[in-house]
């Protein structure tokens, strides 16, 4: 059964520039929307106030007008408030009504509505909205007036509310429209400034597609702007480190193919000898040869390995490290050449405090890096020689120490002989030329250093050869990660 095909579909990603304006204008038109919302009761207050003013006036009037006479003999207006009240021609005349204290109406206008509870407070003018003859109505009202035998009354007076609602709707119109007008614009001029922003992005990217699978090359920092120059510095960062993981690589590959032509040829013409010879012995011979060939190509194939797994190491990516005990990893590591040490008739010895000498760091990489330089002592140490390993240390460094009686290095070499592949001039001894190197890269990864001393020591000032030692900081404390 074929899966549909919205599942079968990638989920398209959003672009860039789709997030930003989501992300401006949403909030944008969700500020517009409460914009309104306040703009209505603004433009309702400010619409109310000369209104309401107005009307709080003709109720004053009316109140005095009601002061100067008797309520028992009824309520006559003067001609000037009529006046006043009625308004011009063509406006709408003010409603007025007067009430005792019970409610009861004693002049004006009986369908004025006047609310059942009214405030009792004295010449405090209330308003509030009601209707009147199926029309909207502002009223006003106040107690506390008092005519001229001392009876109190509520003045109230109302007027109809279009002419309010039609200032209001004409304020609205006013402040509403340059909004209307400028928030499309200003969404579009907002996304064409980001499209313009985000062209130096689009140059990258044209860049980046142009450029050839092998180049490796570090980005032009002057194609994009100084914001995202550090996600540029980053990618140059990678190149970089690709290029040279590349390189060792390449390296690799050709050190392999060059190392190894020679022992497997070797190989190859024993294991002809021995396919021709008819004579036991001559083919026990060639079989000796080609097990000697066979543990050669061995050894060197795990050199490679192991130097190429150093090179690979990120000094920005931790890696797999402990407290370890150098003294401890030393003596047994020279125990386990002890047997290789009398096979070739040399005196292999170890010396080291009995305290312990505690080191952070890689212990496989520490071991073969030690491995290496006891091997390469025995290798260059003629029989009846000595190889000694010594381990010790201070208040800020630990210290690895091999020295042995061999033919010793010459100044000028001593800087190459960390080299690979690199062989003194006149030394038969069999060798690849790569247990330095794994020593440099081993001692690099954690901050060790690596020098020739002269051979002689306080216990043996005649000694000769080569003693390399090499020097761990105390404080030093790798970040981990598996090697």
């Amino acid at each position: 059964m074929f899966p549909s095909s919205s599942k079968g579909r990638k989920k398209r990603r959003r672009t860039l520039l789709s997030r930003i304006l989501s992300w401006m204008i949403v909030p944008l038109f969700i500020m517009w929307s409460i914009g309104i919302v306040i703009t209505y009761f603004i433009a309702q207050n400010i619409a109310n106030a000369p209104y309401d003013r107005t009307l709080a006036s003709h109720l004053r009037l009316l109140r005095h007008e009601v002061e100067q006479q008797r309520l028992h003999d009824g309520v006559r207006l003067s001609e000037s408030a009529r006046t006043i009240l009625e308004g011009d021609a063509g406006q709408t005349p003010t409603i007025w009504r007067i009430l005792d204290a019970n409610g009861h109406s004693l002049a004006g206008s009986a369908d004025l509505p006047i609310p059942e509870n009214w405030a009792y407070d004295i010449n405090q003018i209330r308003y509030r909205n009601a209707t009147m003859q199926h029309r909207s109505v502002r009223v006003a009202y106040v107690w506390g007036g008092r005519d001229r035998d001392g009876v109190g009354f509520l003045a109230a007076v109302a007027e109809p509310s279009e002419a309010r609602a039609t200032l209001q709707q004409e304020i609205l119109t006013g402040m509403l429209t340059p909004q209307l007008i400028i928030l499309p614009l200003a969404a579009m001029l907002a996304g064409l400034g980001l499209t313009q922003g985000l062209e130096p992005l689009s140059l990258l990217q044209e860049h980046m597609r142009k450029r050839k699978p092998s180049d490796l090359s570090p980005i032009r920092d002057d194609l994009a702007p100084a914001e995202i120059a550090p996600l540029i510095a980053a990618m140059n960062n990678v190149l970089k480190r690709l290029a040279a993981s590349l390189e060792s690589q390449r390296r690799f590959v050709a050190n392999a193919a060059h190392q190894l032509k020679t022992p497997l040829a070797g190989i190859r013409t024993q294991c002809e000898l021995a396919l021709r010879e008819r004579d036991p012995a001559l083919m026990s011979d060639s079989l000796h040869q080609l097990q000697v060939g066979s543990q050669r190509a061995t050894r060197l194939v795990n050199q490679l390995l192991l130097l190429a797994r150093a090179e690979s190491i990120d000094d920005t990516v931790p890696r797999a490290t402990e407290s370890l005990d150098i003294r401890e990893l030393a003596r047994q590591c020279t125990m386990e050449w002890v047997q290789a040490a009398m096979g070739k008739r040399i005196d292999l010895g170890f010396d080291a405090p009995e305290e312990t000498l505690p080191v952070f760091g890689n212990r496989t990489m520490i071991r073969e890096m030690l491995n290496n330089l006891i091997d390469n002592a025995l290798l260059y140490t003629p029989p009846g020689g000595r190889v000694t390993v010594r381990a010790g240390g201070d208040d800020e460094h630990i210290t690895l120490e091999v020295q042995d009686t061999g033919p010793g290095v010459s100044p000028e070499n001593q800087a190459r002989v960390f080299d690979r592949f690199f062989r003194v001039l006149g030394n038969e001894a069999e060798g690849s030329g790569l247990g330095l190197s794994i020593v440099k890269e081993v001692a690099e990864h954690h901050q060790a250093e690596i020098h020739f001393l002269p051979p002689g020591n306080h216990r043996d000032p005649a000694s000769g050869g080569t003693r390399i030692r090499v020097t761990f900081p105390r404080d030093y404390v790798p970040r981990t990660t598996s090697l």
